[in-house]
């Protein structure tokens, strides 16, 4: 029986978004594990939140992929402050995955980032935490490179103890 995952991933706008998105989740499941993502293959009439919540606590672990959904060409930052800074060029994701990647860490679930090239690594998308964060520019190759393999074999170790340690506290 595959060990449910949750997937943080926004809606993907281009082919190459979704190309790399499908890899990823195929490369998954082939490791036993079911991804699970809210508006891709799980859908509520519940506020989102809910059944965010309601899927995290039937996972053993949280893949966060953050792809660019938005484009500042030229802003502010800080605007009128005294240390404002103009941006240029920033890429940023769906606020989404960051409030997936804190439930993650509020409910103490094992948590693997993956970050498109460009996406500004700020929030819990910067990698200075417990976690590494991985940018890549979407190749689907991406899931061949010892890198990428060994990223995913230690986090689904994790996800697996954590599976082994819900089934154990909750068996009926």
């Amino acid at each position: 029986m595959p060990i449910n995952v949750f997937l943080s991933v926004g809606r993907t706008f281009t082919p190459r978004q979704e190309q790399f998105v499908s890899t990823i989740e195929t490369h998954v499941a082939k490791k036993g594990l079911q991804p699970r993502t809210v508006g891709r293959n799980e859908f509520s009439h519940r506020r989102p939140l809910e059944l965010i919540e309601k899927l995290m606590d039937k996972s053993a672990g949280v893949l966060v992929i953050a792809l660019e959904r938005v484009l500042i060409e030229t802003g502010l930052e800080k605007r009128g402050a005294s240390d404002q800074t103009t941006i240029s060029n920033e890429t940023f994701p769906t606020p989404w995955n960051q409030i997936e990647a804190a439930f993650a860490c509020a409910k103490r679930l094992p948590l693997m980032v993956i970050r498109e090239t460009g996406v500004r690594p700020e929030g819990l998308l910067e990698g200075r935490y417990e976690w590494y964060v991985h940018s890549t520019n979407l190749d689907p190759a991406f899931v061949n490179t010892p890198e990428f393999n060994g990223m995913l074999d230690s986090w689904t170790q994790d996800v697996r103890r954590r599976a082994g340690w819900f089934r154990r506290r909750y068996r009926s």
